[in-house]
């Protein structure tokens, strides 16, 4: 192994130093254009998180808006239903004749 690198260092030096400069320059473009590839691909890759970015911020901003609606919805509901004793007997009433017409439908089905 050993005289086989060392048979490799020796044409490696066997060369003239300009096909060792081609050889380099040939590296170097091959490096530069794989340096412009990841540079366009970490671009897209930037501007797709900066897209999603914006998407989540306007998402947020409804799921705020939904929320305080939300909010102002129970507050209503907890005035009509929960403090007001009469709201309470009307939510009885309709859970009561929403549970007969069940019973019935029930019943006639079997």
């Amino acid at each position: 192994m050993y005289n086989n690198a060392a048979r490799g260092r020796g044409i490696a030096m066997k060369q003239d130093p300009e096909s060792l400069e081609r050889d380099n320059d040939i590296a170097i473009d091959h490096m530069g254009d794989r340096v412009a590839m990841l540079r366009k691909i970490t671009s897209g890759i930037h501007d797709e998180a900066e897209s999603h970015h914006r998407l989540l911020d306007e998402i947020g901003g409804s799921m705020g808006g939904v929320g305080a609606n939300l909010q102002q919805t129970m507050a209503h509901f907890n005035k009509v239903f929960v403090e007001n004793k009469n709201g309470r007997q009307f939510c009885f009433m309709v859970g009561g004749i929403t549970f007969v017409v069940f019973l019935l439908y029930q019943l006639g089905l079997g």
